[in-house]
């Protein structure tokens, strides 16, 4: 699909320009309303076929939907999905790493919480969740081996690490729908450069997946990048200066679609 979309030197072909980099809280926000796109109908006749149990979970759905973001990002999902646009959003793998860190964190989070309190489990650090994640991949890499030759069935280890890991085929036909996904090839990254704006970058405190985002937009050929991290509104003079508009809210995106 790459080799269609970009030329020799890695920028995106004109038929996809004008474009917009959604960087990873604009993934997840878009990830985290896919299904909304679905008619109120279909979904209205699908619950009365299931338990009242999924009937509390859609009613906790609508409350959430209700939320002003929530509510602008499944309108830029529908359009994206059904609609004409006149911009082209492009996702890199970047933002697919970003998601998959946040996924595997809330999912556990999550979990957690219905198992030890949410008081508890929400006062431990990126870190600690880290370690958490790793002794999960550890059991069931052990439970893996003691496996082999065994009676094929789904154990607890398994369901929790595909709870918490994204399904790239699922996610690639659904979760990124409407998305360009975009490889970055021939992208360079000197020493001369890093002393020009991505210093100036680094000294107003953006990190370095935030500063590798702006590159890469640069380097595809975007006229916008999407964020909404408040800390790109520091450097949003310097990314005009270079030709980028920075999108801070879905707002801002819906009217450049």
């Amino acid at each position: 699909m790459n080799k269609e979309i970009l030329t020799k030197s890695g920028k995106l072909k004109k038929e996809y320009l004008p474009a917009v980099y959604f960087d990873s809280s604009v993934l997840i926000d878009y990830w985290m309303v896919e299904g909304t796109e679905i008619p109120q109908d279909e979904i209205e006749k699908e619950i009365k076929e299931k338990s009242s149990t999924h009937r509390v979970l859609s009613l906790v759905r609508d409350i959430l939907k209700s939320h002003k973001q929530i509510e602008k990002m499944i309108e830029i999902r529908k359009k994206l999905l059904f609609e004409k646009v006149k911009v082209t959003p492009v996702i890199t793998p970047l933002s697919i790493l970003e998601l998959t860190g946040w996924k595997a964190e809330a999912t556990f989070k999550q979990i957690a919480s219905e198992s030890v309190g949410t008081l508890l489990i929400q006062k431990k650090s990126k870190k600690e969740i880290g370690n958490y994640l790793k002794k999960i991949l550890e059991l069931r890499m052990e439970e893996s081996k003691n496996k082999k030759g065994k009676k094929n069935f789904t154990t607890e280890l398994e369901r929790l690490i595909s709870e918490t890991w994204i399904n790239p085929s699922y996610t690639i036909a659904h979760g990124f729908s409407g998305l360009l996904l975009a490889d970055i090839i021939n992208f360079h990254f000197s020493i001369d450069t890093v002393w020009q704006d991505p210093c100036t970058y680094s000294y107003l405190q953006l990190s370095a997946a935030d500063i590798l985002h702006i590159l890469f937009a640069q380097h595809l050929g975007c006229d916008y990048i999407a964020s909404f991290d408040s800390d790109f509104k520091r450097v949003e003079k310097i990314l005009n200066q270079n030709g980028i508009s920075l999108l801070k809210s879905p707002d801002e995106i819906l009217k450049i679609l």
